[in-house]
């Protein structure tokens, strides 16, 4: 399993993950980062969560809707979006075109 990050900002990761036995099936799998407490103007800690009451775990999204997603993000990283691993981006690229998700054209 590939363990690069994808992408990450304040709120999730993402990463592409390769199959053990099957390199060329790909998934992507995303979470919540852990969020970070912070202290009010009172200076009294306030307790933050995420939108999966704090889970933190890895979820495998289903080939369709990662598809989608790995090309949304390719689009966003195109656009000049923060927060890519450029080599994963590569790798996300080389999928969506043997998958035919993407077209394989000189503008990537």
């Amino acid at each position: 399993m590939n363990d690069q990050i994808l992408y990450k900002d304040s709120v999730i990761e993402v990463k592409i993950l390769t199959d053990q036995e099957n390199e060329s099936l790909k998934s992507i799998a995303l979470r919540y980062v852990k969020p970070e407490n912070y202290k009010g103007k009172d200076r009294q800690e306030i307790c933050v969560t995420n939108a999966m009451g704090g889970e933190t775990d890895w979820f495998v999204l289903p080939y369709t809707f990662g598809a989608t997603i790995g090309k949304k993000l390719f689009e966003q990283f195109n656009a000049g979006l923060y927060g890519f691993d450029t080599r994963e981006v590569e790798n996300l690229k080389n999928w969506l075109i043997d998958m035919e998700i993407i077209d394989d054209a000189m503008c990537y």
